[in-house]
C-alpha cells in the first residue's frame, strides 16, 4: 500500500524527549515500511526518519522561540494542506489526531484513518455527522466506549520490547512519568509516596502552552520537591526515561481522568516494573490486577499497596506487554484496518 502518514508540526517525529503520539507515528511508519509498503511522513523537518519526509516548517514548532500561536495554527493548517493537495498518490491517509486532516477529506476521495491518540466525544460526533470519507481508529476498548461506539475499530499502541531494556533488580524508589498537569494525578502521587514513606522521582515537563498547567506546578507540585523523598526531572530522552522506570520498585500513577491508553504505563510494565493505579479509562485493559500491577479505589489503598508491590513478579509485567502491546500487534492491526479500507 501507498500510505500517506501525517503528524502535528509541534514535535518532531520521533520527539527528542520521551514522548507518546510522536513514538507511535516514528514506530508505525517505519514498522509499515519495513513490511513492505511505501510510506511517506508529513511532519516538521527536524524530524528524523527513514521514509521520505514532506515538511512546511524547518523545526518543530513546540520551542521555536519565534514562534507565536498564529504562525503554529498556519503552520498545522499547511501541513494538512500540503498532504492532501496530492492525496490521490496515496491509497490511505493515516493521520494522527490533532492534525486538521478531517476537514481536508472533502476534497480527496483517498480514505482517511485517524488514530484517536486523544478526542472529546462531541468532536467525534462532529467528524461522524459531516466527514464520512474519515474512518476513526481508537487506541482502547474503553476510549470506544466513551464515544459511544463500542465497535468501533481497536488498535493498541505498540512497543519495540527489543529496545526496552528489562530489569529484575529494581532500586529503592517509585516514580510517575507525564505531563506536569493534574489529569495526570502528579501531585496526588505524592501524597501517596509520604503516606507509604516511599521515595518519589517525577520526571514531566511544565506544558508551557497551557498557563494553568504552570500554575499547578508552582502551587501543588513544586513546594514539595525537596530532592530527597520527592525529586523532579523535568525533561530525559527516551532511553534514559525507560532506564529510570526500570531501576524503580512502582510506578505510581493516580490518574484524575479516563485516560485513552497510557503508553507510559505500558512502558513500565515492559521494563518490569508493576503499576499502581485506579480502574480508569483503559487501565483495565493495560493492568492486570495482582499480576502485573494493582487497581484500587482509593488513595490510601493505593499507599498500602506500596507494601504489597514485591509479592509481584516482575517478570509477568514483561509478559503482559508481550502478549498484548507489542510493535508487531500494532502494525498487524493497523494492516488489518488499512487493508479493509482500501479494499483488501
Amino acid at each position: 500500500m501507498r500510505i500517506a502518514e501525517i503528524t502535528s508540526v509541534y514535535i518532531p517525529v520521533p520527539p527528542p524527549s520521551h514522548g507518546g503520539t510522536e513514538w507511535m507515528v516514528f514506530q508505525v511508519s517505519e514498522g509499515l515500511k519495513r513490511r513492505g509498503h511505501d510510506v511517506e511522513l508529513f511532519a516538521s523537518g527536524d524530524s528524523k526518519i527513514s521514509v521520505p519526509l514532506h515538511s512546511v516548517v524547518e523545526r518543530a514548532t513546540l520551542d521555536d522561540p519565534d514562534m507565536t500561536v498564529y504562525l503554529d495554527k498556519e503552520y498545522e493548517t499547511r501541513n494538512t494542506w500540503n498532504l492532501y493537495r496530492q492525496a490521490d498518490r496515496f491509497d490511505l491517509v493515516h493521520a494522527h489526531w490533532p492534525t486538521l486532516a478531517p476537514y481536508f477529506t472533502t476534497f480527496t476521495k483517498t480514505p482517511t484513518a485517524l488514530t484517536y491518540h486523544y478526542i472529546e466525544p462531541h468532536l467525534h460526533q462532529h467528524y461522524r455527522a459531516n466527514f464520512p470519507n474519515l474512518h476513526p481508529i481508537c487506541i482502547s476498548h474503553a476510549q470506544a466506549r466513551m464515544l459511544g461506539e463500542p465497535d468501533l475499530p481497536v488498535v493498541y499502541n505498540g512497543l519495540d520490547l527489543d529496545a526496552i531494556p528489562f530489569n529484575d533488580a529494581p532500586e529503592d524508589f517509585f516514580v510517575i512519568v507525564g505531563r506536569l498537569v493534574p489529569n495526570k494525578g502528579i501531585s496526588d502521587a505524592i501524597r501517596v509516596a509520604r503516606k507509604a514513606g516511599v521515595r518519589l522521582v517525577i520526571v514531566g515537563r511544565v506544558s508551557t502552552y497551557l498557563p494553568w498547567s504552570k500554575v499547578y506546578f508552582e502551587e501543588e507540585v513544586r513546594p514539595h520537591i525537596d530532592g530527597d523523598r520527592v525529586t523532579w526531572i523535568e525533561q530525559l530522552s527516551n532511553e534514559e526515561t525507560l532506564q529510570l522506570v526500570a531501576r524503580a520498585r512502582g510506578f505510581i500513577f493516580p490518574l484524575q481522568w479516563d485516560e485513552p491508553f497510557g503508553l507510559t504505563v505500558a512502558e513500565a510494565m515492559a521494563v518490569g516494573t508493576p503499576v499502581l493505579t485506579y480502574p480508569k479509562g483503559s487501565m483495565p485493559e493495560l493492568v492486570e490486577d495482582g499480576v502485573s500491577g494493582f487497581l484500587v479505589e482509593s488513595e490510601d489503598e493505593m499507599a498500602r499497596a506500596v507494601s504489597r508491590i514485591g509479592g509481584l513478579d516482575r517478570r509477568d509485567c514483561r509478559r503482559r506487554v508481550e502478549e498484548n502491546f507489542t510493535l508487531e500487534r500494532m502494525l498487524d492491526g493497523y494492516e488489518r484496518v488499512f487493508r479493509g479500507l482500501v479494499g483488501g
